[in-house]
């Protein structure tokens, strides 16, 4: 629910979808730039299918639900997929980030990820749909790249943060990987959001077993798994 928090509090795009505006018995949250659509209230499997149509108009819907989720069944039916993330809720402070940042391979560069070397981010266009500027991009989140030969080929970045707890994600360029960059840039920028005071956090897709590794090997523990479903635009 962390992430449906950025839309209540005006920092990241998206709607809110309410019964009544008055007097509301339920409602929903929706993120514009993904689709995750978090709802609330007196909610039933119509009300929920009748919803997850109207927001299809718009844009593709995903929702997230834990196991034991009353959610799990009232999900519309037939999604165009239907599988399991990990989230790493916390990460163990005995876990030390300095030796990972110390290994990165000579011939790179790491550096913070400001104006110069934020149009190179891989989500770069959906960040800025997102926040809606670059300036908004910098202002809310943090980011670590590493460069080869003036090229940004690893990016570690946060989205906004929440109460006190801000998301980790990272991506390399293909052609880079299997070298320890997303190690060393991930140990970076999450040294320097705890130096902020923030908790820092984890999620992937079940099978990503690449970034489930990573996660465990930085630190990243208590793990949960959770049901996400998604549907195209219509």
């Amino acid at each position: 629910m962390l992430r449906a928090c950025n839309v209540l509090e005006g920092i990241t795009s998206g709607q809110i979808i309410v019964d009544d505006l008055a007097q509301p018995t339920w409602a929903a949250v929706r993120q514009a730039t993904y689709g995750t659509l978090y709802p609330g209230g007196q909610i039933d499997a119509t009300i929920l299918a009748a919803l997850v149509d109207h927001v299809r108009q718009i844009g593709e819907v995903g929702i997230g639900c834990w196991p034991d989720d009353q959610l799990n069944d009232m999900l519309p039916p037939d999604p165009q997929y239907d599988g399991r993330t990990l989230v790493f809720p916390s990460r163990s402070a005995t876990v030390a980030l300095e030796p990972f940042i110390d290994t990165l391979p000579s011939g790179y560069m790491l550096a913070p990820r400001n104006a110069q070397w934020l149009p190179q981010s891989f989500d770069y266009a959906d960040n800025l749909a997102t926040f809606g500027s670059a300036a908004q991009i910098l202002q809310h989140t943090f980011g670590v790249v590493i460069l080869s030969g003036g090229q940004v080929i690893c990016e570690a970045a946060t989205g906004a943060a929440t109460h006190d707890q801000i998301e980790v994600g990272v991506t390399t360029d293909p052609a880079h990987r299997q070298r320890g960059l997303a190690t060393v840039a991930c140990a970076m920028l999450i040294a320097e959001c705890e130096a902020q005071g923030l908790a820092t956090w984890w999620d992937c897709a079940a099978q990503n077993v690449a970034s489930i590794k990573l996660a465990r090997r930085l630190g990243y523990c208590n793990e949960r798994q959770y049901r996400y479903c998604w549907w195209p635009k219509h």
